[in-house]
């Protein structure tokens, strides 16, 4: 695969505002403070993809297990159907969204597992590459991952894709979806405090600013409030403008009350700010959600185009709770026994509580899809209209570790280049939704044309045309 030469977005040469402590703020995209040259040119609009990925599979249709997850019938998906005749799918959780889905049933993995289910589909699920051989449970992709080819091509210099896991660091099969290039796995991070800190350009910030934040004795706002009002105070901001960075000022002070004490007692609020917290099983759900608003808000910004956010580690290991009764081991449900191997004690309704797993996996994928839709976008419409937010497992059914039929839910039409609104069967390689996913973000091949040679070089060439408008 060649790497097209990189531009760069103008909507994406972003403004800061720079305050006390070298506080760095970043603000979302000013119609004022725009070059009219810009607009005059025709510039295209800012799109965004992020992937949220899942592990061990879910409960569909496999030997004698029966179909638990996609809707009964391709074809146009309504909010109504997905809420009555596929009520008892797990993807009937997406109903709200049902018009702006594309739920793709047939995308395959393209290498197989030879050591380790897990640790080798992982890297293959944004890359759509070849895995080296390494040891079972840390292999490495060879070949750059999606998030990485839409930053470098259409991002701002420096700014490299958010890269976020909810689990544990100590975990035997790791993050693996992130790839600067072969074999650089970008490393996740696990702390929303942190992400957040980042995100504000406040890792530079003395230790005791730091303190003050996490602790919330100090707000971002505080340290650019003179820069903030000078700013309101601009002539030739718009009204939108005016109200875009008020919101922007409000959305930070949520974060920072949501994302720095999450009203937890002060224990769990000192394993927050000490990085220990969000690594924790009983939290991994909420670490889930604020990483999501942080994409959410992210995007809202233009601060970056690209999101990976992986839930568990690689046999995701959480013990989930549903309906206030704490489930074994996901991994374990998965393989149906008590047991990492294949060897042990029946789990009894295995099969249901892999179910009831998926539902909840997806109701925290509403969330997100919540949380996009909640930010208004300087286009029209709101900003999951400007995304594609992608839901997947690196798994099909658990039991066998498959590698075909592996799920991939997409919600948002990227700026009216998606097609959304249907479920749909299809026989595909996961490097052709790639390529489909990043040309509809805005890449171009080295001859600006749709991006058609993502993934290894083995695999078909091409996008799914079926999902392109």
């Amino acid at each position: 695969m060649t790497t097209a030469k990189k531009t760069v977005s103008p909507f994406s040469r972003r403004r800061f505002l720079v305050g006390a402590a070298g506080a760095t703020m970043a603000l979302p995209f000013l119609e004022g403070l725009h070059r009219p040259d810009h607009a005059s040119a025709g510039v295209d609009r800012a799109r965004f993809a992020v992937w949220v990925r899942v592990g061990n599979g879910v409960q569909q249709a496999w030997d004698t297990e029966p179909e638990s997850f996609w809707p009964r019938t391709p074809g146009a998906l309504t909010t109504a159907g997905m809420m009555a005749t596929d009520a008892d799918r797990a993807t009937s959780e997406l109903a709200a969204y049902a018009d702006r889905l594309t739920l793709l049933r047939g995308v395959n993995r393209p290498f197989g597992t030879p050591n380790c289910g897990h640790a080798e589909s992982i890297p293959q699920c944004l890359t759509g590459a070849q895995v080296s051989p390494g040891t079972a449970n840390d292999p490495r992709a060879l070949g750059q991952s999606a998030d990485w080819r839409i930053v470098d091509q259409l991002g701002t210099a420096g700014v490299e894709p958010m890269t976020l896991m909810a689990g544990p660091s100590s975990a035997y099969i790791a993050e693996g979806l992130s790839w600067r290039d072969a074999n650089v796995r970008t490393p996740a991070e696990r702390s929303p405090a942190n992400q957040y800190m980042r995100m504000m350009g406040l890792t530079m910030a003395p230790p005791e600013v730091q303190r003050q934040l996490a602790a919330r004795r100090l707000s971002v706002n505080d340290l650019v409030r003179g820069e903030m009002n000078a700013l309101l105070g601009r002539s030739e901001l718009s009204r939108w403008d005016r109200r875009r960075l008020e919101q922007h000022r409000d959305a930070i002070r949520d974060l920072e009350v949501r994302t720095m004490s999450c009203d937890l007692d002060p224990a769990v609020a000192g394993r927050i700010a000490a990085m220990t917290g969000p690594e924790g099983n009983d939290v991994r759900l909420e670490v889930v959600r604020l990483h999501m608003d942080l994409i959410a808000f992210a995007f809202s910004c233009d601060y970056v185009r690209a999101a990976t956010l992986q839930v568990g580690e690689g046999n995701d290991q959480t013990m989930y709770t549903v309906d206030g009764s704490v489930l074994p081991r996901f991994h374990w449900i998965s393989h149906r026994i008590y047991a990492d191997g294949a060897e042990g004690e029946t789990i009894p309704d295995a099969v249901s509580l892999h179910h009831q797993v998926d539902r909840l996996q997806l109701q925290t994928f509403a969330y997100l899809l919540e949380q996009l839709d909640s930010y208004a976008s300087a286009y029209g419409g709101t900003v999951l209209d400007d995304s594609v937010a992608v839901w997947l497992n690196d798994l099909g059914a658990g039991p066998p570790h498959s590698g075909h039929n592996v799920p991939w839910l997409l919600a948002g039409g990227c700026g009216g280049r998606l097609r959304t609104g249907h479920f749909l069967d299809v026989d595909v390689q996961i490097n052709q939704v790639l390529n489909t996913i990043v040309t509809a973000v805005g890449c171009t091949n080295d001859g600006g044309g749709p991006v058609d040679d993502f993934g290894d070089a083995s695999l078909p060439s091409g996008g799914v045309d079926e999902i392109v408008v």
